[in-house]
């Protein structure tokens, strides 16, 4: 088992509809691919956890940073892990407001991070317990 998660910021505000196509476009493809995991979205910006076998992991994610939807497509985890975070979902997706989104990627600081592998290492529990706190409240 392998997961991704990255940050990225949208090229243009998503409608209620585009998201709900882009949704739709996830969850097939990685039901196909048997990649589970999760997306957030607020504040023009995407997170997402990607988890399953490394080739279709890394699959998807390389198909999201060619995606024109997407721009600063940043991962702050990719690594092999035990098991799976979000067993069973295809794609479990919560639309956050902007303020809490500020407050899930201010713990990130995403402008000032400096990604390496070692700091990845550390922060990734912690960062997957706050994902998971998004969509299990």
């Amino acid at each position: 088992m392998h997961h991704i998660i990255y940050l990225s910021r949208a090229s243009a505000p998503l409608s209620d509809d585009q998201l709900h196509d882009l949704l739709l476009q996830a969850r097939t493809r990685n039901a196909a691919l048997e990649v589970t995991g999760l997306l957030l979205y607020g504040n023009q910006q995407f997170m997402q956890v990607l988890e399953g076998e490394e080739e279709a992991v890394r699959t998807i994610y390389e198909s999201i940073k060619g995606d024109p939807r997407h721009q600063n497509v940043t991962a702050y985890a990719d690594k092999a892990i035990e098991q799976r975070a979000f067993e069973g979902w295809a794609m479990a997706f919560e639309a956050t407001s902007a303020a809490r989104f500020d407050e899930l990627t201010g713990y990130l600081v995403p402008a000032g991070l400096t990604v390496d592998a070692t700091r990845l290492r550390q922060t990734d529990t912690a960062l997957l317990v706050l994902l998971r706190s998004f969509v299990m409240l």
